[in-house]
């Protein structure tokens, strides 16, 4: 994309150049209205800036003169004029905007609204918050973020900033190091990491410091990134990309982790977990429980009279069925010291860390009661249940009380199912 840049000012046209340059504009410059008409003769441009008042017209002649020559492009006066009848001439002269000089970010955000994706390779969304105690340059960085698609929030406080960060979700945290009011950015870094909701969050410290002390300062205190002021666009951009996408990365990686871990651990129909898991958990709490000579207890539990739910209804049905039960034993048997697992087909298992014959024995009752009442799918369902305990003052491992609960569910369906047998 091409800018044509009308500004007999080198200062300004070094400002306006940063700003369009980081949009990948290609710039051609002219101090004057009539080098600017005949550089519109030779090139195409998308965007032009003109100054209000040049050597030899003024910015709304200018306007006026480009607009007869049916030229639709977007034009910028940039001026420190603030006549209502003057800005409402440059307007009606065709002007697409006004930019006041000293709120020169105004024009990043109206290119970003005539330029929505930018120029730029990042694919980021989301919030932001700045900690800076400067207006202006919480404005000016407002702007730069808006282009790369992130929404800021500005705090000129920590007390503020920390407010905001109750109320909001943020996907990257920026600070000043030097703040107002005897506060630095690094204290405010160290209160977030020593919150754990903001353990993960990347935060870029912002410094206009030489100071490489400071700088190492503001790493070892939790800071992910710096960058030194004046910010150049590129950097910053760059900066905080990485920043976001290494994040979002490790946030993938953790829900890629913990779904290969709930395939390893649960059961993928009613999402209890799986054979495999329980058996190798039950082996650690049968050890602990040897060592510190505790209860524990296991319930075997076998719903009655299950195939001929699938043969009646189906086995979509019958999938249904399970599921339901597996929600209501996850319900009664989900404190911390329970463990429900399905074990395979229609037959469930429950380890009970703390419980003795007794309190086994009453709650394997109680889910006797609860699964005859369930009626899943509006179909009658019982379970039969064997109870066991691991032996006072006695070494025994699962498989051992397991077998007894299994040949006490046995009894269960012997004498007439829907009920709990303890051994």
């Amino acid at each position: 994309m091409d800018a044509l840049i009308v500004e007999p000012s080198p200062t300004y046209q070094r400002i306006l150049s940063r700003m369009l340059e980081s949009y990948d504009f290609k710039l051609t410059f002219v101090d004057s209205a009539i080098a600017g008409l005949r550089q519109l003769k030779l090139q195409r441009f998308q965007i032009i800036c003109v100054a209000m008042y040049l050597p030899d017209l003024t910015g709304i002649e200018f306007c006026r003169l480009v607009r007869q020559q049916n030229v639709k492009v977007p034009i910028f006066i940039v001026t420190s004029e603030t006549e209502p009848t003057l800005l409402s001439s440059a307007l009606t002269a065709g002007a697409t905007d006004i930019i006041r000089k000293d709120d020169l970010p105004r024009l990043e955000e109206s290119l970003h609204a005539l330029i929505p994706l930018g120029p730029f390779r990042y694919n980021i969304s989301g919030k932001a918050l700045y900690l800076e105690d400067s207006l202006t340059v919480a404005k000016a960085t407002d702007a730069k973020l808006k282009r790369l698609g992130l929404q800021m929030d500005h705090a000129f406080s920590i007390a503020q900033a920390m407010q905001l960060l109750g109320d909001n979700k943020y996907e990257l945290i920026m600070t000043d190091i030097v703040l107002q009011d005897n506060e630095t950015g690094i204290d405010f870094i160290r209160d977030l990491r020593a919150d754990s909701r903001f353990a993960q969050t990347p935060i870029l410290a912002v410094t206009s410091l030489e100071s490489i002390n400071r700088r190492i300062q503001a790493l070892q205190s939790g800071a992910n990134d710096y960058i030194s002021k004046p910010v150049l666009d590129e950097e910053l951009f760059a900066r905080i990309n990485n920043l976001i996408s290494s994040t979002r990365l490790i946030e993938q990686l953790t829900r890629e982790r913990q779904r290969l871990l709930e395939l390893a651990t649960k059961d993928h129909l009613t999402g209890l977990y799986n054979r495999h898991f329980l058996t190798e958990l039950a082996k650690r709490r049968f050890a602990d429980a040897n060592r510190q000579q505790s209860a524990l207890s296991v319930l075997v539990i076998d719903i009655d009279h299950f195939k001929q739910i699938n043969d009646q209804h189906g086995h979509q049905v019958g999938d249904k069925v399970l599921k339901r039960i597996a929600v209501m034993l996850q319900t009664l048997c989900g404190a911390e010291d329970q463990y429900v697992a399905r074990f395979g087909g229609e037959e469930f298992v429950v380890l009970l860390t703390g419980y003795d014959l007794q309190r086994a024995s009453e709650l394997a009752g109680q889910l006797c009661q609860s699964l005859h009442q369930l009626q899943p799918e509006g179909i009658a369902t019982s379970a039969s249940i064997g109870v066991a305990t691991l032996a006072t003052g006695q070494e025994e491992y699962f498989d051992e009380v397991f077998a007894r609960a299994d040949k006490a569910l046995y009894l269960a369906k012997q004498q007439g199912r829907n009920r709990a047998i303890a051994l």
